[in-house]
């Protein structure tokens, strides 16, 4: 998978999320964008991620995004 090759990679990693964001797959992010970088699968494998990977998240709305994972991110608003 993309996160097992970028956690035993040098490369720089980009993820972008481009939609929607669901309040249950994007809690089990909240440990990816912390200091652990860790991602837990659903299988529960547990894959470290280095500095090398870095997450974009675009959507519209975040009226479903909890304070624990706004905590976690830089935002930029841009108004059209």
């Amino acid at each position: 998978s993309a996160a097992r090759n970028a956690a035993t990679s040098d490369s720089k990693y980009w993820i972008v999320c481009d939609g929607d964001i669901d309040p249950e797959w994007v809690e089990g992010l909240n440990s990816v964008l912390d200091d652990n970088k860790i991602l837990t699968l659903p299988n529960g494998e547990r894959i470290t991620l280095g500095d090398n990977v870095n997450f974009i998240f675009e959507t519209h709305d975040l009226s479903y995004v909890s304070p624990a994972t706004i905590s976690r991110v830089g935002m930029l608003h841009i108004n059209e």
